[in-house]
């Protein structure tokens, strides 16, 4: 059993609130931090490249306002659809 496994399989046999402290613990780890930001950097990184090259789209009020509008439909539809699958 690998070290993921065994923490995995310690965590499961946790409390509710002992998780909770134990993914507070992790949050606030300097390794989790570090990896978050990395994460950011990448991202912010493909968004300037996206930027420089064209990629991207304007808006108007009212075309944000119906980009919002099917935002929302779209989300509602999965929800529902989610729902149906497993039963709720």
């Amino acid at each position: 059993m690998s070290a993921v496994e065994k923490i995995k399989a310690a965590a499961a046999e946790l409390s509710p609130d002992e998780q909770v402290e134990l993914f507070r613990w992790w949050v606030q780890s300097d390794t989790f931090k570090q990896r978050h930001l990395a994460a950011l950097k990448r991202e912010i990184a493909i968004g300037v490249e996206d930027l420089e090259r064209g990629r991207y789209q304007t808006y108007t009020d009212a075309s944000a306002m119906q980009l919002a509008e099917e935002v929302g439909r779209s989300g509602r539809k999965q929800l529902k659809d989610s729902r149906k699958k497993s039963g709720a």
